[in-house]
């Protein structure tokens, strides 16, 4: 199988910096992390979490199923800020500017990123639209790269889709 990597950066217009309160730093600075599920099992530093969950700092929100919350261990019994999230069931990023949405999303807090899979789609402020099967989103830069699992025009599914609409609404 072949990937088409496809940068998102100037076709969907996300370049523009986001607001501080748009990027996650789970557990550190003074924006607090709230979480609600209908369940939460503690396992040491893994905290599993099921039923509609939503994890949320300032106005950026993840949503799932269930989610593998995974915090930093300070030695000592102590567990420091969230260092990892796996979230499957129906994922949800969303930020005042973006919303996207896949079947399954993986933040790396060390590398600063949310991997999408499985059914992806991309939406900025302005309508602007990017689908694929799998989203490699930047949060410290803005930068997407979304992938289809197929090359070329034969292809009737698999590929890369973006939909920039006209009149005020799409930018590049």
């Amino acid at each position: 199988m072949k990937i088409m990597t496809v940068s998102l950066i100037a076709a969907l217009g996300l370049a523009a910096a986001a607001p501080a309160q748009a990027q996650f730093a789970f557990g550190t600075g003074d924006v607090p992390t709230k979480i609600d599920a209908d369940k939460a099992d503690y396992k040491g530093r893994l905290t599993v979490l099921t039923g509609q969950v939503q994890v949320q700092q300032g106005d950026v929100r993840i949503l799932a199923d269930t989610m593998n919350v995974y915090r930093a261990d300070l030695g000592g019994g102590r567990l420091g800020p969230i260092e990892r999230i796996d979230a499957v069931g129906n994922f949800y990023y969303i930020t005042p500017n973006e919303k996207v949405r896949g079947a399954k999303g993986v933040y790396e807090e060390t590398r600063d990123i949310i991997t999408i899979t499985g059914d992806v789609i991309l939406e900025d402020s302005s309508g602007n639209v990017g689908t694929g099967s799998k989203l490699i989103y930047n949060l410290a830069n803005k930068e997407a790269k979304m992938q289809g699992d197929c090359k070329g025009r034969a292809c009737r599914t698999g590929r890369v889709n973006i939909l920039i609409p006209g009149g005020n609404g799409g930018s590049l």
